[in-house]
Parts: structure tokens; sequence; C-alpha cells
């Protein structure tokens, strides 16, 4: 069987890991990660992924609990190696401008920076699994496999199933569902902005190690340890409402730093203003969500992560339901293909299952984050904590059906086009 995964991100590696994992060795298994051309050398040959830069530390993220136990399911060294990249906390903690306690929330969870998760997802695979090659089109047929093709002109490659793991902007999702408007992610009205420092982090955080969001009127601002590894690094981030800027805009990086001095400079914890003192921001993440779509995959192909069901960051799930994608397919796919299911079958019916068994839950988790739509609101609320305790991760060591109900009868509902 041969995969092709399209996008060398979270969704993208963690998917090739559970494959590699819950396929049965008696499967013949290949499985091909392309990416977009390799900025470092503007290569398009084949070649084994680089490790990440470290230039690229301010994209972090916060991975909670149910991630965690995800990527302790696909390989515990893989899990222990993700823990010792981050900074672990045990809470969130809510404060006012002015410094004032709000709240907590208790619950584990591990900032970390994206590369650093990249990285330890990457090394737990063969090397070579990434190959940097810009996919500009996947044609799918009824009855047909799945057809990539690429940006330079390569040979076309087809695949048994391919998996769109390649993000917001997905190109795998426009081939499926062309440019219907209704079918694109939508802006929420905010953007973000943040980075690393080389701050010694302070006593209150190494005490009790927490991820931690002042709210104001002109937005928020939060901060946390990036990695237990080094106690001079802080990331931070403040989220902010604004028109959608232009895409591609080339952006001002003074006047950026001047509006995040004046939306926080007035707030009241001295490490906000040392924070804005050495502020350095090389760029600006608007934030998009994706709406409800009618089927996730047909015909060979299928999405994950934020191509299928991108969330607001408040949610603070992002990462972790990519990681509950790309297990709960594998072990679909894995079922089946244990219960005697030719190739072709076992693909069909685990793209129609995936939908079926995750669909729902990441609505309910959009629809609770989304609830809050002020950007004054922090990344995970008080009052989600009963929606985070009922997201229960996928478990390999549970019964199948227990996992994902009876299927038996899902071949026969394509989904249309």
């Amino acid at each position: 069987m041969k995969v092709i995964i399209v996008g060398a991100g979270l969704s993208g590696l963690s998917t090739a890991i559970a494959l590699r994992k819950f396929i049965p060795t008696s499967q013949p298994l290949e499985v091909k990660i392309y990416d977009t051309i390799n900025s470092s050398t503007s290569k398009t040959s084949e070649q084994a992924a680089p490790t990440v830069s470290t230039s690229r530390l301010g994209a972090g993220l916060g991975l909670q609990s149910n991630g965690l136990r995800v990527l302790e399911d696909l390989d515990p060294a893989l899990k222990r190696s993700v823990f010792a990249a981050g900074f672990p906390c045990t809470s969130f903690t809510f404060r006012t401008a002015g410094n004032w306690l709000l709240g907590r929330e208790y619950t584990e969870v591990l900032p970390i920076s994206r590369p650093f998760l990249i990285n330890c997802l990457q090394n737990t695979l063969p090397s070579g699994s990434v190959i940097y090659k810009k996919v500009s089109r996947v044609i799918t047929q009824q009855g047909r496999r799945p057809v990539v093709q690429f940006e330079d002109g390569s040979p076309d490659e087809t695949a048994d199933l391919v998996i769109g793991a390649d993000g917001i902007r997905s190109t795998v999702r426009s081939n499926l569902f062309g440019e219907d408007e209704k079918y694109r992610p939508q802006y929420a009205g905010n953007c973000a902005v943040g980075g690393v420092l080389d701050v010694p982090l302070p006593k209150h955080l190494l005490d009790n190690p927490s991820m931690i969001f002042y709210m104001g009127a002109t937005g928020v601002f939060g901060y946390a340890g990036l990695t237990q590894s080094d106690k001079n690094k802080l990331l931070y981030w403040s989220v902010y409402e604004t028109d959608l800027p232009a895409r591609g805009l080339k952006l001002d990086h003074d006047l950026m730093i001047k509006q995040l001095r004046e939306r926080h400079g007035d707030w009241a914890d001295p490490l906000i203003r040392q924070c804005l003192e050495k502020a350095n921001i090389d760029n600006m993440y608007p934030i998009f969500v994706m709406p409800d779509l009618p089927y996730w995959g047909c015909d060979g192909c299928v999405l994950i992560g934020d191509a299928a069901h991108a969330l607001p960051p408040r949610s603070g799930q992002g990462a972790s339901q990519a990681f509950e994608d790309g297990e709960a397919l594998a072990l679909l796919l894995a079922g089946y293909l244990e219960k005697g299911q030719n190739t072709d079958e076992a693909i069909s019916r685990s793209i129609i299952g995936l939908f079926e068994v995750r669909a729902e839950r990441v609505k309910e988790i959009r629809t609770e984050a989304m609830r809050w739509k002020d950007p004054k609101m922090p990344t995970s609320r008080l009052q989600n904590s009963w929606a985070l305790r009922r997201l229960v991760p996928v478990s390999p060591g549970k019964e199948f059906n227990e996992l994902f109900w009876s299927h038996e009868n899902l071949g026969r509902a394509r989904c249309g086009k």
C-alpha cells in the first residue's frame, strides 16, 4: 500500500508515525511525505529534511494532555523527547491588565516551540521520509487511484491513499472542493504576534509553572517558559482585533512593535514591560477557522488537521486534534485490513469512518471556543474546562469497535462531489 502525505507539519508527520505503528506488518507499506521547497537551499530534489532552524522559535503552541497521550500511544520515546523539549505547566492562569488574579484552570499543558516539536516527530521517522517538492494538484476520480502532480513538472505519482495535511491554505482541499467560498477558511477577526526572548524566567514561573494570560481592553498578552532545558527563554504572544492584512503585505516591523507597545505599554506586570522593551517581531499571524465541511475525503484522498478543521487558538486544541486525526485514521485503516478487507475497500471505509468519528468532536471544540469572539478572551477559559475534560483521545488499548462503533455499512455511503 502506497501512501502519500502532503505536508510535513504536525498532522502529516504524526500520521506517518501512526501508520508505521498500526498498519499490520503483513501489509507492505510505503509512506512518502511531500512538503514545499526547502527555503534554505531553494532545491526541489528529493532529499532528507534538514533539522528545523531555531530561527523559527517564535512559532509556539500549548500541547494539552490528550495530545500528549496520543504521542505516548505512538511511541513512548517520542512523548519523552517532546516533554523534555517543552516547559511542563500544571495550569492556565488568568489575570487582568492591572495584574489582578481572575482565576486558574488546573490542567496539564506543555508550552513548546513548534519547530522543536516538529524536530521530535521527524526524528521518530526514518531518515529521508520528508521530500521537499511542492505538490501542485491532486486528481481524484471515482474507481481510480488518486494522482499527485508537482509544481516542478516531475512525473506524476499514483498512490493508494493521499492524505492532505497541508494546513489552512490546503491545496488538497481546494482540489476536492474547488474554490467555493463556503469551503474556504474564514478570518476570525484577530491577529497574533509574538516570539522568544532571552529573559531569565521569573521566580513565580519557575515555582509554579503556568501559561499566563493577561486580558485588557486592547487584547490578550501571554507568556510561558519555552523549554525546561533553558531557564532564560521566554515565549510570549499578543492577540488583538484587527482587519485582515493583505496577503503578501510587506510588514513594517517598527510599526508593529510600536503598536504592540501601545496595546500593552501601561499593563502592570513588569515582565510584560520587559518583553515590550526587547521585542523584535518578524511576522504576523492572522487567525483563521474552517467552516464545517460535508465530508473530509473520498476516492482515496482525505484531509486531516487544519486542512479539514482549523480551530481558533483559544481552543488550545489545534495540535492535539491533529494528532488524534492521524491516530484515528491509522487505527481505522489497520482495523479494516485486519478484518480482511482489500486495500481499496479498507481505505474507502476508513475515510468515511474518520469523518464519522472525528467531525462532531472537533465541531464541538470549535463551537465552544468561538462562543468568545472578543480577542480579550484567553486561549483556554475557565468556563471551558468541562469541555476539555470530555475530550477523550483515541486509545489503541481498547477494542476497535468500542472506539469507532461499527462501520460495516459505511462503504455504501460514498461522499458526493
